[in-house]
């Protein structure tokens, strides 16, 4: 009779370590979906910043054009699922961030393109979807925490095997993202 309620405790507790750990993953996965929104947005920003800017900006055609490919790199490696996907999307998207800022220094130059109406609600729309961004990041890094804790804890490596769960990466801003852009730099 004890040894019957033992093993009915044992598999409750093991059943909700495991239930846990699922748990958890389908949040780090909610948050790459929300990630993975809010970046398709910006990337829906993108060509129609570029374009408004291209009739002013001649002489930066070549930023813009690695912008562009920047943005298409990220768009084909698509949604991340797993580890490696994602901290190769997160490099791509970090060289994205850092060119648009410099684009945005490079904009200072140009004052026409600043007071048109147009340019200023996409900036600002841009401005916007990174905030946006930066959100869905701190909660992929809340959720991502959860579940490398639960599966970096015995007994939730036996678990996490059986969920087929993984560690997941934090996001990190790259070093390059880290220091501020000197906008003087890009207006010589």
């Amino acid at each position: 009779m004890l040894s019957t309620i033992i093993i009915i405790v044992l598999l409750v507790i093991s059943y909700s370590w495991y239930a846990g750990i699922v748990r958890k993953k389908n949040k780090v996965k909610e948050a790459l979906g929300g990630i993975d929104a809010q970046l398709t947005k910006r990337h829906d920003l993108i060509p129609n910043l570029l374009k408004m800017a291209q009739k002013f900006m001649e002489h930066e055609k070549e930023l813009m054009e690695e912008i562009s490919r920047l943005r298409e790199s990220a768009e084909s490696l698509g949604k991340a699922e797993n580890a490696s996907t994602a901290k190769e999307l997160f490099g791509v998207e970090a060289a994205l961030q850092s060119k648009m800022g410099q684009f945005f220094a490079r904009l200072e130059a140009y004052p026409t393109i600043k007071s048109d109406a147009a340019m200023v609600e996409a900036m600002q729309g841009f401005s916007n979807a990174e905030e946006d961004i930066a959100a869905s990041r701190r909660f992929y890094n809340a959720a991502v925490n959860e579940l490398n804790n639960s599966i970096q804890i015995f007994p939730g490596q036996v678990f996490a095997k059986l969920a087929n769960a993984e560690s997941m990466p934090f996001y990190e801003a790259p070093e390059a993202t880290r220091t501020p852009v000197d906008a003087a730099e890009f207006l010589k």
